[in-house]
């Protein structure tokens, strides 16, 4: 293809000098940009405090339910992070979601003491666990996780009838879970 001479072009007739002298003028900016490093490392102060505050030195991260009153114990140990059964005095929560009213559970309506709501939710938790956390072939971690499969929190008000937390720890037995832990609140002060 040959060379063509070069001809005018549509809009030279408009003169753009502002403009041309205004790209121009951005090519000779300086490229350095600065950075001002103290709001910066305030906002990362406040994230570092904030998060040690609302997570223990610990570990622990055990919420209470809002109408759980928690019963008071002497002794205690940390509770580490496994699933957790909620009974108040109006319902039974997992994890914080709805399962079942506290009214409905007795022995006399479930005479099989299982609990099928609960029952169906703890087995649903139970397949996670193991599709999540494969079992280990060592055997000493084989063991660790057989204990860690089978251990379950209990968050239970003190004005709970000892039958909806039978029923439920019959519930918990009967899919598995059959280390349970109850969550207290120590004479001196926090939950654990």
């Amino acid at each position: 293809m040959p060379v063509k001479k070069p001809e005018s072009r549509i809009g030279s007739s408009v003169h753009m000098k502002g403009l041309k002298v205004g790209a121009a003028g951005k090519a000779h900016r300086s490229l350095q940009v600065n950075l001002n490093l103290t709001p910066m490392i305030d906002m990362f102060t406040i994230l570092v405090v904030f998060l040690l505050l609302v997570f223990s030195a610990s570990g622990e991260i055990l919420f209470q339910q809002k109408d759980i009153q928690l019963p008071k114990a002497f002794t205690q140990r940390p509770l580490e992070r496994v699933p957790i059964i909620g009974i108040s005095q109006a319902v039974i929560l997992f994890e914080g979601n709805f399962v079942e009213d506290s009214g409905k559970v007795s022995e006399k309506t479930l005479p099989d003491l299982r609990i099928p709501p609960l029952s169906k939710v703890l087995k649903g938790a139970a397949e996670a666990f193991k599709r999540d956390h494969p079992m280990p072939s060592e055997k000493e971690r084989a063991e660790k996780w057989m204990e860690d499969a089978k251990q379950i929190i209990i968050q239970a008000d003190e004005g709970v009838r000892f039958e909806v937390i039978r029923l439920v720890m019959m519930t918990a037995a009967n899919e598995g879970y059959s280390a349970v832990n109850f969550a207290v609140v120590p004479k001196g002060g926090k939950a654990g």
